[in-house]
């Protein structure tokens, strides 16, 4: 542990994030810009528990630079590449696409009735009836 102190001290190990604890050094990207750091991180959760040990992370860092903590969401497994198109949207059960189409047909307001009939549309090809 005295090793280590010692060179989070002299600034010569290879990894920054080394200062933080396992659990979070894992969660959190480091992007270096032209005045400063950003700390990349997916939840706000994790944003609260660096700030805590955002003054030894910027003293870790070669340039001792500040260190600006950037929450960007929280991404999911197999999610599409940015400007890809979007996922389909839920569907529904037969049941409730029926349920909805009768309820349209009751509906006065034509726009109402319209977007009923199109959320009954979400039916799964399957269900369609």
């Amino acid at each position: 542990m005295a090793r280590a102190a010692n060179r989070q001290q002299q600034g010569t190990h290879g990894d920054p994030r080394e200062c933080l604890p396992p659990a979070l050094r894992d969660r959190v990207r480091l992007v270096e810009q032209e005045q400063r750091w950003l700390a990349l991180v997916e939840t706000s959760a994790t944003a609260h528990l660096l700030r805590f040990h955002l003054p030894r992370l910027e003293r870790a860092l070669p340039s001792g630079q500040a260190v600006k903590i950037v929450v960007t969401g929280r991404r999911e497994l197999g999610a599409s590449a940015p400007g890809a198109a979007p996922a389909a949207g839920p569907t529904l059960d037969a049941g409730s696409a029926r349920h909805l189409r009768q309820a349209a047909d009751y509906i006065d307001d034509p726009d109402l009735a319209a977007a009923l009939r199109r959320l009954a549309g979400r039916a799964g090809s399957s269900d369609r009836g």
